[in-house]
């Protein structure tokens, strides 16, 4: 799925069975979306501009059957993970002969990480349609957390990378992608109603850079135009902090034209960075903002680090707001050709940020032991980071010491996130089943 829309968001159908005694229901799932059609046109309307808890409480509500279920369920799939695995399950249970109810509750149940329960219903499927791969890719996932590390090796084999890579990747972003950027956008709102404002800049960066996968973002504008039309009301036009976030927009629509002398005259009339004047309040979109500025030659790396940089240092220890330090990073890796392993410490310890963490462990990485004190403290500190681990499984296998344990957990890990390569791909995936088949 390539970007959230307002109408139906169903997950998959299928037509045939897991076995003889299975039956479909497209009929009554395609009759229950007809019936379903003033509730579905209520709730899009609802999630733009109201409480999206009461969105959801109220199409949940007229879900009376379990095809009604089933449909909204695939509705709230990306929207309210717990509310989808629940009508998923009411669903399932009113009919486990039912193709399409059995086949959406195991990627539930997986989602859920009930791994041994997913299995069961997975394999059920894949003994009719041998040829789906993505259960295979699924199946791997589900082993490799239960202790089946061969049926994991088999069923990762039969999914076939070589062919099947990008497929792979997107098999692995339904079990795994984030389901929570609605509770995000609705939570900023709720906050702004009780008075906190500065979430305005968060709130608008979101609808902006709306993930609608591991690998696109963009402008969600439905959501985008409405919270705008709030700041408006709720700040006033004439505000700086109003000026600087329309300001932002004007200059992400002049980017992709590259007008360059544009861009300089919004931000010079908004008084936003350039000639020293100070950058946003929120870090994402300054960051975003200095991206846009250094890509069109309206300021130097170098000539800010030197001028600026101390001040962006400082203003981010003051704000503990991860995007501005990643904007000092940022300048400095440029210009030194490393971050100094002093602030990558002060981003991990200070801020509790993983990516920090991943960085001071990549500049040692050649240098650090298997029991390296400060590794297994990062360890702790994220236990579910998928570069850790591989930084640890390294450090055994240069050591000769025993790799496979910490190979497996990687490897679960990295089915989370994908999050060791650097485009997100599965690549790394599978050099790792291949270096756990070496392993035994």
């Amino acid at each position: 799925m390539n970007k959230l829309t307002l109408t139906f968001l169903g997950t998959f159908t299928f037509c045939s069975c897991f076995s003889q005694a299975l039956t479909s229901s497209r009929e009554q799932i395609e009759k229950s979306k007809s019936d379903l059609k003033n509730e579905i046109n209520a709730f899009n309307s609802c999630i733009v501009k109201s409480d999206l808890n009461n969105c959801v409480n109220s199409l949940v509500k007229s879900a009376d059957n379990e095809f009604k279920k089933y449909t909204v369920a695939g509705m709230l799939f990306e929207i309210d993970a717990q509310q989808s695995f629940n009508l998923h399950e009411q669903a399932y249970m009113a009919n486990k002969l039912n193709e399409n109810f059995g086949f959406e509750y195991a990627i539930e149940l997986h989602r859920k990480l009930r791994y041994s329960d997913a299995a069961k219903l997975y394999e059920a499927y894949l003994t009719k349609f041998p040829k789906d791969f993505r259960i295979n890719v699924w199946l791997s996932d589900c082993y490799i957390n239960t202790g089946g590390v061969d049926k994991a090796i088999a069923n990762w084999t039969y999914a076939r990378h070589y062919e099947n890579h990008t497929s792979i990747d997107k098999a692995i972003f339904i079990i795994y992608g984030n389901s929570n950027q609605l509770k995000t956008r609705n939570d900023l709102k709720l906050n702004i109603e009780k008075g906190k404002v500065s979430d305005f800049y968060p709130l608008i960066f979101l609808d902006n850079n709306w993930e609608f996968d591991w690998w696109n973002k963009g402008s969600q504008d439905y959501f985008l135009n409405e919270d705008l039309e709030l700041a408006k009301t709720n700040l006033g036009q004439s505000s700086s902090d109003y000026k600087t976030l329309t300001a932002y927009l004007k200059i992400k629509k002049l980017e992709s034209k590259f007008e360059a002398e544009s861009i300089k005259k919004v931000l010079i009339n908004n008084k936003i960075i350039l000639d020293n004047n100070p950058l946003p309040a929120y870090g994402e979109i300054s960051s975003d903002l200095l991206r846009i500025c250094f890509t069109n030659g309206l300021l130097d790396e170098k000539e800010f680090y030197k001028t600026r940089g101390q001040e962006i240092l400082e203003l981010a220890k003051k704000t503990k707001d991860i995007g501005i330090l990643n904007i000092y990073t940022y300048l400095q890796v440029t210009v030194d050709g490393i971050v100094k392993p002093e602030i990558d410490k002060l981003g991990w310890k200070e801020f509790n940020s993983e990516k920090f963490a991943k960085s001071y462990f990549t500049i040692r990485v050649d240098e650090i032991k298997s029991d390296d004190k400060e590794l297994n403290e990062a360890l702790a500190d994220f236990p579910n980071s998928a570069y850790l681990y591989w930084v640890k499984a390294k450090c055994n296998k240069v050591e000769n010491k025993p790799v496979r344990y910490h190979l497996i957990e990687l490897i679960k890990r990295e089915f989370r996130t994908l999050d060791s390569d650097p485009s997100r791909f599965s690549y790394r995936l599978k050099s790792y089943f291949n270096t756990l088949v070496n392993e035994k």
